[in-house]
């Protein structure tokens, strides 16, 4: 029986942890009775059962970078030793030093492309730091993988450029095909506000703020039939704690924390508009996740969010860094005179897969 290990002890929430788990699913049905499956996570109370998947937990490996880098250069290669795996893949963008017949890195963190700049020193300094770091990060063995594996074309090309390799997969995080959901049309009632809904966790490079300056702008005009509803309420870290402080003056601002994934549901139901400001993604999920709801959405114009997006009726881009633009495209939309970009499927190169299923057969077909 063939082992395969796949390690992600630092994926514990949100779009990473689904990352891990979406893996662990494919991997477990593609396995059968063939395959050993080893899952390295943080936490194994957050995974499944499966018959053909064992986890070891590692729960310290959030505490500090200290831990992380040990398990990844010194842990890793005692525990492969040990196993003796046939594969082993890392899901959290380093290549650890194991042994291995074959070895493959996912990597969906862009931050060695984001300039967070000195004010990301002081608000988020780990962010800040990591962005400096993510280059040297993903540098490391990087050459002795068989595949590394990115969400989207333009990273692909990035890296190839960056590191000199030509064995990049890319692999679609959420099928091509979204399955609409049944949304209204709202009615036309002057009572009514025009939500503007924008799920994200508060970290800088999510860029709130230009949403919040342009509230402000459509403020001073006496616009107020819309709402902006974020996912935070300033207790989460310093940077979500000075955007409230800054801007909670602002009534058609709503910081309404964080939401379980039930209410997401319930707020994309209840909005008409999504803003993704962000300045850097992987893939950028409540995009896709708007789509299938219809929604319109201003967006980034940079790459990623084109990406992403692919063929889209309602989508608008806008520069992130100037709030006026955002201000004047939501007071367009709030009265129906906004005229939407032309947008385009991207086309793939090889090779290239649709989905984990597509990706986990790909790797591991021999």
């Amino acid at each position: 029986m063939k082992t395969i290990v796949v390690s992600g002890v630092n994926l514990f929430r949100g779009g990473t942890l689904k990352i891990m788990k979406d893996c662990i699913d494919s991997l477990s049905a593609f396995a059968g009775n063939d395959f050993r499956i080893i899952a390295l996570v943080h936490n194994e109370k957050q995974y499944p059962e499966y018959a053909n998947v064992r986890y070891i937990s590692y729960p310290k490996s959030r505490k500090s970078w200290l831990y992380r880098l040990y398990y990844e250069y010194i842990g890793f290669k005692k525990l492969s030793k040990q196993l003796k795996p046939d594969c082993w893949f890392s899901l959290h963008d380093t290549t650890p030093n194991v042994i291995a017949k074959q070895r493959m890195v996912y990597c969906h963190n862009t931050f060695s492309f984001y300039k967070a700049g000195l004010r990301g020193l002081f608000i988020q300094p780990g962010i800040f730091m990591f962005s400096v770091f993510s280059k040297w990060i993903h540098s490391i063995n990087i050459k002795k993988n068989d595949y590394v594996i990115v969400q989207q074309e333009w990273f692909r090309e990035a890296f190839e450029q960056k590191f000199a390799i030509n064995n990049v997969v890319v692999s679609l995080p959420v099928s091509e095909n979204i399955i609409p959901f049944e949304k209204q049309e709202k009615q036309a009632d002057i009572h009514k506000k025009w939500v503007f809904f924008y799920p994200a966790t508060p970290m800088i490079h999510k860029n709130f703020e230009v949403i919040c300056k342009a509230a402000a702008l459509l403020e001073k005009k006496n616009i107020h039939d819309f709402e902006i509803v974020f996912t935070f309420n300033g207790t989460e870290n310093r940077y979500a704690k000075g955007i409230v402080r800054d801007y909670k003056q602002l009534k058609n601002i709503r910081f309404v924390g964080f939401l379980k994934p039930e209410e997401v549901e319930s707020y994309y139901q209840n909005a008409d508009c999504l803003l993704f400001p962000s300045k850097i993604e992987s893939w950028g999920l409540p995009v896709t996740e708007a789509k299938a709801y219809h929604l319109a959405v201003l967006i980034s114009d940079l790459p990623y969010a084109k990406e992403t997006l692919g063929a889209y009726d309602k989508a608008k881009f806008f520069d992130p860094d100037n709030a006026a633009q955002l201000a004047d495209f939501m007071e367009q939309f709030i009265y129906k005179k906004l005229i939407y970009d032309e947008t385009k499927a991207i086309v793939y190169k090889k090779p290239y897969t649709r989905n984990w299923d597509e990706l986990i057969l790909f790797l591991f077909k021999e």
